[in-house]
C-alpha cells in the first residue's frame, strides 16, 4: 500500500510539473519528484534484478527526450511535457537501485 501512495504522488508531481511548470517555488516539486523516485525504487524494485525497471526508465526517458507525442493535436505538447517529468522520477528510481545494489555488494563483501 505504501509503495503505491509513494508512486501516485510521484505521478501526479509529474503531471503537477508537466502541466504547470515552477507552480511550486523554490524548485520544491522536482525535488520531490526525485526523493519519491528513490523511494519507490529502494521500496519496490529487486536490486538484484531490476531488468523490467530500468527497461521502463529507458524507454521513458527516450519518448520524452524525442518529443513522440508532440505529434497529437492540440495536447500533445502537454502529454509530452508530462512524460519529461515521469522520465525524471523513473530515471530517479535508477539512481535508487544503483545504490542499494551497490549496499548490497558491499555488505555482503562480494565485491
Amino acid at each position: 500500500m505504501a509503495t503505491r501512495a509513494v508512486y501516485g504522488l510521484a505521478i501526479l508531481a509529474a503531471v503537477v510539473e508537466g502541466l504547470a511548470p515552477g507552480a511550486v517555488p523554490g524548485g520544491l516539486l522536482p525535488l520531490a519528484m526525485v526523493v519519491l523516485g528513490v523511494a519507490y525504487a529502494v521500496m519496490n524494485i529487486d536490486a538484484a534484478n531490476p531488468q523490467a525497471f530500468l527497461t521502463t526508465a529507458l524507454v521513458v526517458a527516450a519518448a520524452g527526450g524525442a518529443d513522440v507525442l508532440s505529434n497529437v493535436q492540440a495536447v500533445g505538447g502537454y502529454l509530452d511535457a508530462i512524460v519529461d517529468q515521469v522520465a525524471v522520477v523513473y530515471l530517479s528510481g535508477g539512481a535508487g537501485v544503483l545504490g542499494v545494489r551497490a549496499w548490497n555488494l558491499i555488505s555482503k563483501g562480494s565485491l
